[in-house]
């Protein structure tokens, strides 16, 4: 048996949360890498954004309505109704207002209808427009475009009557680029067109401006508008609430869930520690025979003894002999 004092070397896998680095949809970076080319061949290249439930999330105006609706017209005559208004959250906010009501247990018709009116007289002016907020992403996104050649066109169904000033001013205070060379804001003229037929005759305008690498829309049937008009452009669909009567995707839309960068994985580290272990190890037994001695020289000088013999050594027995 042997003694032996050696050093284990241990190896612990760190897998740390902090992530080291981020990157951004595929799309997206793809967009940027078409935006950077365009721009060095001198195409002017131009990426268009809708506002409302695309680069804005106006869920938050929409809260705020329905909690003034709340304390303005039912907290004393429907307690019971007003409190579920107020504890509304953000993910149960539906497109229409009747569907967002329902969806928290309000389902008496005279409520839903004064709030429709309530919500109708405040969503479409430009004091209730600064409740909203920035979508995930979409501020660092869009001056990423900018400062890497794009024009940036604003692109949205809210109109010049009501909610010009109001606009202008969020996207200012939000932090996109607005109101300086190289974008553009361009609304209705008046509340009573349609979205989608009023982008449509925007994109003959477009067209003839620049080279449109990108659109972006939450709603189908303005994404397959462009799609139709811009047949090289990355067409791509914002995944958010929209109307209930869409239309089916066109081929060739991209969806999107965020313009957030999605972070990496930090690489494993392997870190080496040392530990002094005594350990007594067994040296195994072999079935080799040890090497014969070497024999020693014999002695010549006489010596008076008895005749000794020596008996055979016992052989030792196979135990898988038969």
């Amino acid at each position: 048996m042997a003694i032996f004092r050696f050093w284990i070397v241990a190896l612990v896998l760190l897998a740390s949360i902090p992530a080291m680095g981020a990157q951004r949809a595929p799309v997206l970076e793809e967009i940027l890498e078409e935006v950077r080319a365009s721009y060095n061949k001198q195409e002017r290249p131009m990426v268009i954004f809708d506002v409302d439930g695309t680069l804005l999330d106006n869920r938050t105006r929409i809260q705020k309505i329905l909690v003034e609706y709340a304390e303005a017209e039912l907290k004393k005559a429907r307690p019971d109704e007003a409190k579920k208004i107020r504890e509304i959250q953000l993910d149960a906010i539906e497109y229409r207002v009747a569907d967002t009501l329902k969806g928290i247990g309000i389902d008496d018709s005279g409520i839903i209808n004064n709030a429709m009116v309530f919500w109708g007289e405040r969503f479409f002016t430009d004091a209730y427009l600064g409740y909203d907020v920035p979508t995930a992403g979409a501020v660092d996104f869009v001056r990423t475009l900018y400062s890497s050649g794009a024009k940036i066109v604003y692109l949205t169904g809210r109109d010049t009557e009501r909610q010009l000033l109001g606009t202008v001013r969020a996207l200012r205070e939000h932090g996109f680029p607005i109101g300086i060379q190289g974008t553009e804001l361009i609304m209705k003229p008046t509340p009573q067109t349609q979205n989608a037929m009023f982008k449509q005759r925007v994109t003959n305008y477009l067209r003839h401006y620049g080279k449109v690498v990108a659109t972006f829309d939450n709603e189908p049937g303005n994404i397959n508008v462009y799609r139709r008009a811009f047949g090289k452009a990355l067409c791509v669909l914002f995944q958010a609430k929209h109307s209930a009567d869409a239309p089916p995707l066109l081929p060739n839309i991209t969806e999107l869930k965020s313009f957030e960068k999605i972070p990496e994985p930090e690489p494993i580290q392997v870190v080496q520690k040392p530990v002094d272990v005594s350990a007594a190890v067994e040296v195994p037994q072999t079935d080799e025979a040890p090497e014969p001695a070497a024999p020693k020289a014999a002695d010549t000088t006489p010596v008076a003894t008895e005749e000794v013999v020596e008996e055979p050594e016992p052989k030792e027995e196979d135990p898988l002999a038969p």
